[in-house]
């Protein structure tokens, strides 16, 4: 990919790498980057299989080897194999992947990959278009070039398709089932949150674009929006097999603030409480963890102390919330009209939440909600005990006691009380006192110019 900037060696085990992306070939921005973590996984992250040693099937997917026998990854890998090749979005900006091409027979290619928000926000969702590069500029496919995306057999989606009509491998947008979803062949036990359903976007297909529905409720009622990784909460962990390959059992979650000791181990402590979503907390007689059933439930404080005194328990965050994997299909047929024949590009489009209204901070001296009211001025904050009670306005005092700029008579809660009101009737323009908050009193006042105790 000629957008693409590899990190150099050498690699560490344990360690996120990332082959970022430019915004052009000139390498001048990056909004994102296709990163992996050295293991089993190697650089740079993401290759393109022609020929599967098993099946012959084309796809694009993640680099390195199988543990198990150290041969290449391979489309046909187990599901839980790392498979999955890793775009991460930094700042809610478009990313580009670029892909080379060559002339040919038509090509099918299906895609495992994971999409993560690395922003500092909340996503809605997605949109991903085919396309070209073209004088610096991106130019959408068009139907019937020969680059769409299709089915497992090659066929465009001509006309709108949604996900629900499809295979999970043909189409699908899908958060860990290990986070939310029944047991299958592929998994034996439920989702931690939530035991029947998925966590998961409803996708819509053209033929040279993708794009999200509403994120599914059980995510949505747990968390809102689609979390970036450094928001994401955070949970405890068990190692039930010792084994450093595989991923570990989420047990718990923080149900509050976490605070983060140790930035690099993911430790600290959670200043809520330890819930559960398994039925029960803590392993079984087998030393099983127990099942999902969906009920958030506290866990007891010395079953949390034991946990911190046992090495195959460890706290970490859920980043699983941030990562969305995706299922879909590409198919290049005749390249020979395209604008640039060589080459093509993958399109990604984030599409950011709105930000949420904010907020009047009580003691902090600064307008917050930017609407002319700092700290306990703001209405906002009556009911924050760090403000006094609201104090009324006395009307003959000559002091602004409800500091809200306005003096007396020239506070309209004060109209019609201790004399105030209009200046013009022979009581008022005689009683020494300035009734319309005017700043001026009896005669002075040009209300009480026709009254016949001024002429």
């Amino acid at each position: 990919m000629s957008n693409v900037t590899v990190a150099p060696t050498p690699y560490i085990e344990g360690v996120t790498y990332a082959s970022t992306l430019y915004t052009d070939t000139a390498k001048s921005a990056s909004n994102g980057a296709i990163t992996w973590e050295e293991s089993d996984v190697k650089v740079p992250g993401m290759k393109i299989v022609n020929a599967d040693d098993v099946t012959g099937a084309k796809c694009i997917m993640t680099t390195g080897y199988n543990p198990y026998d150290f041969t290449d990854k391979m489309c046909s890998d187990p599901l839980q194999s790392s498979k999955r090749w890793k775009l991460k979005g930094y700042n809610g900006d478009v990313l580009d992947v670029y892909f080379s091409t060559t002339t040919g027979t038509t090509s099918i290619y299906g895609n495992l990959s994971k999409l993560t928000n690395a922003t500092d926000g909340k996503w809605k969702g997605f949109r991903t278009e085919l396309g070209f590069i073209v004088n610096g500029q991106f130019v959408k496919s068009k139907g019937g070039d020969g680059l769409g995306f299709s089915t497992t057999r090659g066929t465009y989606f001509t006309k709108l398709t949604s996900s629900d009509s499809q295979k999970e491998e043909t189409l699908s947008a899908m958060f860990s089932q290990g986070l939310a979803g029944p047991a299958d062949k592929y998994h034996p036990a439920t989702g931690y949150f939530y035991p029947t359903s998925r966590f998961s976007y409803p996708l819509y297909a053209l033929e040279d674009e993708i794009y999200t529905g509403p994120l599914s409720a059980n995510y949505a009622n747990l968390f809102g929006d689609w979390n970036p990784s450094e928001g994401v909460p955070f949970g405890y962990f068990y190692d039930d097999d010792a084994n450093p390959d595989t991923d570990n059992v989420l047990m718990a979650n923080c149900d509050g603030n976490f605070v983060v000791t140790d930035p690099i181990l993911e430790a600290g402590y959670c200043e809520g409480q330890w819930v559960t979503y398994r039925s029960q907390a803590g392993l079984d007689a087998n030393g099983v963890p127990y099942p999902s059933d969906g009920v958030k439930k506290a866990i007891p404080e010395d079953m949390v102390a034991s946990w911190q005194n046992d090495a195959l328990y460890a706290t970490g965050m859920i980043d699983d919330l941030a990562n969305l994997g995706l299922n879909y299909y590409v198919t290049i047929g005749d390249n020979t009209k395209w604008p640039t024949p060589n080459q093509f590009v993958m399109r990604f489009y984030p599409v950011p939440a709105e930000a949420p209204a904010p907020v009047e901070i009580c003691n902090d001296g600064i307008d917050n909600d930017k609407d002319g009211l700092v700290d306990c001025s703001d209405s906002d904050c009556s009911a924050d005990p760090i403000c006094p009670a609201p104090v009324s306005e006395i009307c003959t005092d000559g002091i602004d006691n409800d500091q809200d700029g306005k003096v007396d008579c020239a506070d309209s809660d004060c109209l019609g009380i201790s004399g105030c009101g209009t200046e013009q009737l022979s009581t008022t323009c005689a009683d020494g006192f300035d009734n319309d908050g005017d700043g001026f009193i009896d005669c002075a006042d040009p209300g009480c110019a026709k009254n016949k105790l001024c002429r």
